[in-house]
C-alpha cells in the first residue's frame, strides 16, 4: 500500500509558489494542498494537468 502525502506546509514554505498552480503554499488549506500534491504525482506520471481547487 502506498502512503498518501502529507497534508502539512512545512514552515519554510510560507512564501513558496506551488509547483503545480500559481498560489503560494500558504494560502493551500488542507484538501487544496493535497490536491496539487497529487496532481503533481500525477503528472510525473504523464497525467494532463486539470484545475485547481484552491481557496484563494
Amino acid at each position: 500500500m502506498t502512503s498518501a502525502p502529507s497534508a502539512v506546509i512545512p514552515a519554510s514554505s510560507a512564501e513558496a509558489t506551488c509547483e503545480v498552480c500559481p498560489h503560494a503554499l500558504a494560502d493551500h488549506d488542507r484538501i487544496s494542498l493535497r490536491f496539487c500534491q497529487a496532481t503533481q504525482a500525477q503528472l510525473a506520471g504523464g497525467a494532463a494537468a486539470h484545475g485547481c481547487v484552491c481557496p484563494a
